[in-house]
Order: C-alpha cells, then structure tokens, then sequence
C-alpha cells in the first residue's frame, strides 16, 4: 500500500469501519470482485451531465470559486466543458489554468453517503480537430446545448493530473492518473435501475436463497437488492424486524457487461443454491 499525507491517513470513520478504509486508500487496483476506485471514479463522471467547476479567482484574489458546469468526457474520462468568454470561471482560467471538476453520485438518503468524484489539473482550449471531436461529444451529451455555437463560447478539457475518489463514509483514495484515463467506466451503469428493480420485484425468493445459502446466512426472511455492476451484486439483508441490515456482496465468475451476461450469472447462481 502506498503512504498517503496523514491528513488522509488519520480521517475520522465511524467505529468500526477503519480496517475497509486502510484496505482501500490505494484502492486504484481493487478489491477482488468489485470495481477499482478507478472505474468508480470513471463511471461517475460518464454517467453525470453536471459538476461543479472550482477556479482561483481573480477577485477576489486567490479565492475558490465554485461554478455549475455541463460537461462530457473523453475516452480518457478528462472532462470536456464548452464555456462563455464572459463567464467568471473563463475570466479565472485565463489568468491560472489550474481547475478541478467534481461530480456526485444521484441517489436518496444521506448525501455525504452518495459517491463522488474530482479530477484536478490545468484546462486547456481545444482547437481544429481536437476541438470538433470535442464538440461532437459535448452534443452527444448535451443535445439541447444551442450556446455551443455561440462565438463567445470555447471548448474547454481538463489534462487530469489526480483524481481523489469518495465513496461515502469511509472509502476514500487518491487514483492514479493514468489507472484514471485506462479504466473503463461500467457497462452496467445504464442498466442499472432496471436490473435491480427487476430482481426484487420478480426474484425476491431467488435473492433470498443466494444470503441463506451462498451467504452463509440461513436465518434470513428478507433481502433486496440494492446495487448491481459488472463484476457483483449488493444485497441488504435481515433476519427479522430487530436484527437490521447486513450488506452481502455476491460476485460473478467473470465479468458481465450486459443485461443478458447478468441474466446468465444469476441462472448460475440459482444453480449453486439448489445443488
């Protein structure tokens, strides 16, 4: 494990959670059966059209400013903005290109619980080729952005030189740079609502076999799934009203990229339970 500032290295967790949070500060690799923080790092900044631009201000001097952005990303995963000339952000990177873009995880319940991601370097304006390729991903993301064509408005990427990757409460690491630009993002992140949803409304016994028998858990009465990715699934679940929740991760014998490998996985699974 690679020695990170004590700064990061003393954060307070809640009890209990410090031997999760020394197994993933350089968690760029992974834990087996589940994604790198990498590929989480990647798969939150492809899944989100939004973030929050930090510059070094102008005036007031040397103070952080903070911007809501739209943004796509590039198969490197450097985030790609199309800014006005006249907005206070492109004031800021004109005289100090060093910026950080932030994104978040969507979801409900405790946002400090919720993933997050920022990359930190220095902006460039992207012109010729670099620039239309650019601006073809823009649209892509961003259909209704009109302002693309406005002559006051460039095209701006972020040349990432670290990514610092949080994943709720005691997950925490700094990412490589070049683990950052050759990860890939999840295939499944799309599909992802879906499959769950599908699960729990249509496989409820299923799940509850795989914590009674795969997870060594035989008293459990109840369980749903809460998360599904490429290498594993997520489940919560509860031998009664008292006990609480117990998060399961279950994986798959080898990586599933769509719905169908997924399908194919869990048939497997069902199998293993009923042998």
């Amino acid at each position: 494990m690679s020695e990170q500032p004590s700064r990061f290295r003393d954060h307070a967790v809640p009890q209990g959670a410090r031997a999760a949070t020394e197994r993933t500060l350089d968690a760029t690799i992974g834990l087996v059966g589940e994604p790198s923080d990498a590929e989480r790092s990647r798969t939150l900044f492809t899944e989100a059209r939004t973030a929050t631009l930090s510059t070094i201000g102008v005036d007031p001097a040397g103070v952080p400013f903070g911007s809501l952005v739209a943004h796509a990303v590039d198969d490197a995963g450097r985030p790609i903005l199309c800014l006005s000339d006249l907005a206070e952000h492109t004031r800021n990177l004109a005289a100090d290109r060093r910026a950080s873009v932030l994104v978040v995880e969507t979801g409900e319940g405790d946002p400090l619980a919720l993933g997050r991601a920022t990359v930190m370097g220095g902006m460039v304006v992207l012109e010729g080729e670099e620039r239309a390729a650019a601006l073809q991903r823009y649209r892509a993301a961003h259909p209704g952005a009109f302002y693309a064509d406005f002559a006051d408005f460039r095209i701006h990427r972020l040349e990432v030189a670290a990514v610092r990757y949080v994943g709720g409460f005691g997950r925490m690491s700094w990412v490589d740079a070049t683990r950052y630009a050759h990860a890939e993002p999840d295939p499944l992140r799309p599909h992802r609502a879906g499959i769950v949803d599908h699960m729990n409304d249509d496989h409820a016994d299923s799940l509850l076999a795989f914590c009674r028998v795969l997870g060594d858990r035989p008293d459990t009465v109840a369980a749903r799934m809460v998360d599904v990715d490429r290498y594993g699934f997520s489940v919560l679940a509860s031998d009664g009203p008292e006990s609480g929740e117990k998060a399961l991760r279950f994986v798959f014998d080898e990586p599933a990229d769509t719905p169908l490998a997924v399908r194919t996985a869990m048939v497997e699974l069902v199998r293993r339970t009923r042998s």
